[in-house]
């Protein structure tokens, strides 16, 4: 008995050595390159670029699973804050982020997420949301659409889908197997399927150059990172059937955008149907693009941005 817990503790020290080391790489890598900002006493990571001053909407982009704020601001953030005031963050939970116990609510993020604008004296943004955090911008919405400019949805998760989650993401919710899989399998297990991984997410289209590293990737593969990630789309198919019946109450500009060759948010379930229950959206089809749409076609979308914030659609 003394024998099999002196193993069963070597085993766990070994487990939080090796993932200890991996995230400690991974935050070398790609370290923070925001400040902090204390909502509700959660810790998020946030970005402030561009004129403060601009006469345009304040932009406020959110990212979605899997990556970080780095990902919006390569694709997005840096060509926008030429000319406006451009918000990112790091969604609950995600990055350099914190989050409660209820963090993978979509209402929760958006709470927190306008907890942060507000603390940096946000004013009516226009909200961009792509993929997953498409589906917390629509709930950002949902709850605060008489204090926003408008909202664009890149990609977005927006309705019921059929099948289910990749096995890992269900059994990262599991307590033991969970806590193996996030600190034995999952550390070396990013290392070898990186680059397959970043290109089945961009195909048909060619990720930039360097994406790996530039996006800050490898910070999803921290345990606690992973672990919320994995929460975040565990739950994701209730939040949306329990927030779906309201899109008809959206009354603010809206701008819907997906590649026409997206594999991994089908434009007909989510992008399309959207489009014919939101009076007034906008509906952009990307012939031949995929789901990383924004950095596909960075230059269509940042037009469809600006034209928002100049004449709100």
């Amino acid at each position: 008995m003394r024998v099999s817990l002196l193993i069963a503790l070597f085993i766990v020290a070994a487990l939080t050595g090796l993932s200890g080391c991996a995230a400690w790489s991974a935050q070398k890598s790609a370290p923070a390159i925001g400040t902090i900002i204390e909502v509700e006493g959660e810790r998020l990571h946030v970005m402030d670029l561009g004129p403060r001053d601009s006469e345009k909407p304040p932009l406020l982009l959110i990212h979605g699973a899997s990556v970080n704020l780095r990902d919006m601001k390569m694709a997005l953030g840096d060509a926008l804050s030429t000319d406006h005031r451009v918000i990112l963050i790091d969604r609950p939970g995600r990055g350099y982020s914190t989050r409660p116990d209820d963090g993978w609510r979509l209402e929760t993020q958006a709470r927190l997420i306008k907890g942060a604008a507000d603390a940096l004296g946000v004013e009516d943004p226009v909200v961009v949301g792509q993929s997953f955090g498409g589906a917390v911008a629509l709930r950002y919405a949902l709850e605060y659409q008489d204090e926003m400019s408008g909202l664009v949805l890149l990609a977005a998760v927006s309705h019921e889908w059929p099948g289910g989650i990749a096995w890992y993401n269900k059994v990262s919710g599991w307590p033991v197997a969970g806590f193996l899989l996030r600190r034995l399998v999952i550390p070396p297990y990013a290392s070898l399927s990186a680059e397959k991984n970043v290109a089945a997410s961009f195909a048909p289209d060619a990720p930039p150059e360097g994406y790996y590293e530039k996006s800050g990737l490898s910070l999803l593969f921290r345990p606690h990172d992973f672990k919320a990630n994995a929460a975040d789309i565990s739950h994701l198919k209730a939040e949306i059937m329990a927030q779906q019946p309201h899109y008809e109450s959206l009354s603010l500009p809206v701008a819907i955008v997906t590649g026409t060759s997206d594999s991994t948010v089908s434009p007909d379930l989510h992008s399309k149907q959207l489009a014919t229950e939101i009076d007034g959206a906008s509906l952009t089809l990307l012939p031949d693009t995929g789901h990383a749409l924004h950095h596909a076609q960075t230059e269509k979308i940042t037009g469809i941005i600006r034209a928002m914030t100049a004449s709100g659609i």
